[in-house]
């Protein structure tokens, strides 16, 4: 265990839960596990009817001493996390398979809530790094990540699902970036306390940075090259999900569009510094300590 860091993660873990209006707590019992199983699917719902993860499966997860963990409203359950004690080169830690929130408490702090829980159940259990997988193209959720919980981007996964039905990301592929959250960095620390960074885009152009990945007149994705040491800029659509529905091809050449900017980025040993709350990625020319 991380002396001092893990009693104050869980202090703070309880002030948002506190603020968002609901406790979270760990899956205990196999009743609760059904109710994480019925969470996902309101999230992730599934055309077959199926879960996305099966209360068996989140029971066996939690039972063997794993993370599940439901976030429950006074209206009941409201949020739900799965994750499971992984290694990698770097070592131990855990790795959040799965995290969502019903539609109806979008938006307010229930997710965020949901993490710092995670963070404070991983140093206890003495892990020091949280990973887990997302769409790049879902904007919010790349503000989220790296804005408010100080995390890093550290890896792209080219079509890592493979087909997916639900109805966030049917009809396209399922690129993912890895997230690396070291708990006990200073972003971490920061984000914890309700530290938000912003991004003052007009200052980075006016410094120089280079629009690499923008919508055209027709909102297609459009590609411009930028000198080496320059910062750049990717925009991506601010609801891609819509996006996907109303326009499915459209959506398809902002994939591929994103994922040769991204899939530069980590070849080029570069780094996402920032997110804007619209979806500008800002990458920057040298590798900076991501902790």
């Amino acid at each position: 265990m991380v002396a001092g860091t893990a009693a104050e993660a869980a202090t703070a873990a309880e002030r948002w839960a506190d603020k968002a209006g609901v406790s979270v707590e760990l899956v205990a019992a196999e009743p609760a596990a059904r109710q994480v199983a019925t969470v996902l699917s309101a999230v992730w719902p599934q055309p077959n009817g199926t879960a996305p993860v099966t209360p068996e499966l989140a029971w066996a997860l939690a039972h063997s001493g794993n993370y599940v963990a439901l976030a429950v409203g006074p209206d009941g359950p409201v949020g739900a996390a799965v994750g499971f004690r992984a290694a990698d080169g770097e070592g131990h830690h855990l790795h959040s398979h799965i995290a969502g929130v019903v539609p109806a408490r979008q938006g307010g702090s229930v997710g965020f809530a949901l993490k710092q829980h995670q963070r404070a159940w991983a140093l206890g259990a003495g892990l020091t790094r949280i990973t887990w997988t997302f769409d790049p193209l879902v904007a919010r959720n790349a503000y989220f990540n790296v804005m408010k919980l100080g995390a890093g981007l550290t890896r792209y996964y080219v079509d890592f699902y493979g087909a997916l039905s639900d109805g966030i990301n049917v009809g396209d592929e399922s690129d993912r970036c890895l997230v690396t959250w070291w708990l006990t960095g200073q972003r971490a620390a920061a984000a914890a306390s309700g530290a938000t960074g912003e991004v003052d885009l007009a200052a980075l152009c006016r410094m120089g940075a280079v629009e690499v990945l923008g919508p055209g007149p027709g909102h297609e994705p459009v590609l411009q090259a930028a000198p080496a040491q320059a910062t750049r800029l990717a925009r991506v659509p601010a609801d891609v999900v819509e996006l996907r529905h109303r326009d499915p091809a459209m959506a398809r050449r902002w994939r591929q569009a994103l994922r040769e900017v991204l899939t530069t980025t980590f070849a080029e040993g570069l780094e996402v510094e920032a997110v804007s709350r619209d979806g500008c990625y800002v990458i920057g020319a040298r590798r900076r300590p991501a902790r």
